[in-house]
């Protein structure tokens, strides 16, 4: 028997579940794969790569749904209670992952797995019982057409204390392709529409319950003393101690000045509502107290609550700055009662707030246009209205009247209302553009057009860096301006690999812990030793796996671009103005840094340098050339 490569931080069991023939399977971990992909996203895009046929359509039974965690999830390591969810999205047709944090990660390992794999499509809607003994699949009759806090609070009765739950809501069983999936009422694996996987599978929730409360580490105790030096660094970050004080939400202000946040549909760049939907405003009206995922030190998740009025809620999650922005900015309404109510029905329901406010800002735009009549389904489409909103929502999730159309993201949108509504659909590669607008951080307008599966901010943050951010562990040594060009395709590069690491270990970002620490910790919990250079190509051979698979589902160099507006429409006012992305001058350069040719195929030879000698052999025999 082949000696153990770790001695700690995964549990060695992955959990296997065939909807359509009501079994399950427990299977080791690949210990070679989990040296080469570590977990999380990169252990979920080799099964997908490997397992999930790539001319699928991702609603159907063949789309495989995995749930990883990584193998700092769980342990003492500070804000690692994260977990991942990839398939191929029903939204953009391409490489999709999701991440939520909360408790249900930690709970999936304790329970004994590391990730949990769901095959085909049950025949009636069923739920998943996992525990250490194994995994019942069990009937959901009872829970189908519940919203998501009513499902998690009916299996909480019906199983036994302490129990965790995943599920979705009506969104998801209506394939809404933007649904997402919630547990811990509230937390979001949000976007990429896994939810409408989900519920394409007939599984509406996952509840686990493990008997263990941490995951060991190869060296605990050195681990623990290294682990409270490092608090001081991770509580003296200036943004930590804003998300700590205000919430994610709190940056909100801040970023208004630079221009990074979009308002009326990506068209203004000023606005007199910002302050009333901030962080600091939400802390001096509706938030009750601060909440902290598992062993988390910063606690930027908000308690809120409307008490009474017509936008009353229950006290629970309050919205993020994204869901404010999309909600609130992009739609300028200024009504934060409004903004927690609407927050609190797409949790309810299970919808991704980012997609939902892009869309409803586009219909509005559209109607503004001539494109849509302003008069649909008996309501007046216009913007700065928070009752127009929270209906909007409500006739998403059930896919009702206009809500059937809004209900599919607005690519799809744009090309049934056609004409020039194309031109000002705000997504790339079919996700919406979520609220930072990189005519303020130029190297965002990269990082959103070669994304591995859309526009994303969270695939490399890189406005961070054009805040000020310097990381030098990435030899990132130098502040870099914010609009400059010349740097940016290196920097995107560095950060988008970086991210992938972290989102395999799984680590939260919000943490800001130095590379070199993160390295550090992944070798006490281990016991495999691991420089950030090694991680760094790990990163980057993850990043290549994930663009392969997008390849191979027809993604070229065509389709690492931007909405026309980021790139010939310069806002007139605000902290960005008279700026575009000039994206074709950053392009070349990222590719050539890359090792992907000028079509956006990664070489042969650089995928072969990565250790995909297979990966490579098997995407020129699909591709034209090499």
């Amino acid at each position: 028997m082949a000696a153990k490569r770790f001695k700690g931080g995964y549990t060695g069991r992955i959990l296997r579940v065939n909807l359509s023939v009501s079994s399950y399977s427990i299977e080791p971990l690949d210990e070679a794969v989990a040296e080469k992909f570590i977990g999380g996203s990169g252990y979920a895009a080799w099964i997908i790569y490997r397992e999930t046929p790539m001319d699928v359509d991702p609603l159907s039974p063949y789309n495989k749904l995995i749930f990883m965690t990584g193998p700092l999830t769980g342990t003492i390591t500070p804000s690692a209670g994260r977990y991942t969810v990839c398939a191929l999205s029903p939204l953009t047709g391409i490489w999709a992952e999701s991440h939520s944090a909360g408790y249900w990660g930690p709970e999936l390992k304790f329970a004994g797995f590391d990730g949990v794999i769901v095959e085909g499509k049950a025949d009636k809607p069923v739920y998943l019982w996992i525990h250490e003994d194994g995994c019942e699949i069990r009937d959901a009759k009872h829970l189908w057409g519940l919203d998501t806090y009513e499902c998690e609070d009916a299996l909480k009765k019906e199983l036994e204390p302490g129990v965790k739950v995943a599920c979705i809501g009506p969104a998801g069983e209506r394939l809404v392709r933007y649904a997402n999936i919630i547990n811990d009422r509230g937390r979001a694996a949000g976007r990429c529409g896994l939810g409408a996987v989900m519920g394409s599978k007939n599984l509406k929730a996952i509840a686990v319950k493990g008997s263990v409360r941490t995951i060991p580490a190869a060296e605990e105790a050195r681990l623990s003393s290294y682990i409270r030096r490092l608090y001081v660094t991770i509580r003296s970050h200036p943004t930590v101690q804003i998300y700590s004080s205000y919430g994610t939400d709190g940056i909100m202000e801040m970023m208004y000045e630079y221009g990074d946040v979009p308002i009326k549909h990506f068209t203004l760049g000023v606005w007199d509502g910002i302050k009333k939907i901030s962080g600091e405003a939400m802390s001096k009206s509706i938030l009750k107290r601060n909440w902290a995922c598992f062993r988390c030190p910063i606690a930027c998740g908000r308690i809120v609550e409307v008490k009474e009025g017509p936008y009353k809620t229950e006290e629970g999650m309050g919205p993020e700055y994204e869901t404010v922005a999309s909600l609130g900015a992009l739609c300028l309404i200024d009504n934060l009662e409004a903004l927690a109510k609407a927050n609190e029905l797409c949790n309810r329901y299970g919808i991704d707030t980012i997609t939902t406010g892009v869309s409803i800002a586009f219909l509005m735009e559209c109607c503004d246009r001539g494109l849509v009549s302003r008069e649909v389904d008996g309501l007046e489409i216009r913007w700065g209205d928070p009752d127009l909103l929270i209906e909007l929502i409500k006739r998403i999730a059930f896919r009702r009247g206009i809500g059937a159309l809004l209900s599919e993201g607005v690519r799809r949108m744009s090309k049934q209302i056609g004409g020039e509504a194309e031109r000002i659909a705000m997504h790339v590669k079919g996700l919406e553009i979520p609220m930072h607008d990189p005519r303020a951080f130029k190297g965002m307008g990269l990082q959103y057009a070669t994304s591995h599966r859309g526009a994303c901010h969270l695939r490399g943050e890189v406005f961070l860096i054009e805040q000020g951010e310097r990381i030098p562990d990435l030899g990132i040594h130098e502040r870099v301006y914010r609009f400059d060009l010349e740097s940016k395709p290196k920097i995107v590069k560095t950060m988008q690999d970086w991210h992938d690491v972290l989102d395999s270990l799984i680590l939260c970002k919000f943490t800001f812990i130095p590379p070199a620490a993160v390295a550090a910790i992944l070798s006490m919990v281990t016991g495999q030793r691991i420089t950030v250079k090694a991680l760094m190509e790990i990163g980057e051979r993850i990043y290549n796996l994930k663009r392969v698979i997008c390849v191979k589902r027809g993604v070229r160099a065509k389709d690492d671009r931007l909405p026309e507006r980021l790139l010939k429409e310069p806002l007139k006012e605000g902290g960005a103005t008279g700026q575009i992305v000039e994206l074709d001058k950053m392009l070349p350069e990222y590719y050539r840094l890359r090792g992907w040719r000028s079509d956006g195929v990664p070489s042969r030879e650089r995928l072969k340098q990565l250790g995909l000698e297979g990966v490579a052999e098997d995407l020129y025999k699909c591709t034209a050339g090499g």
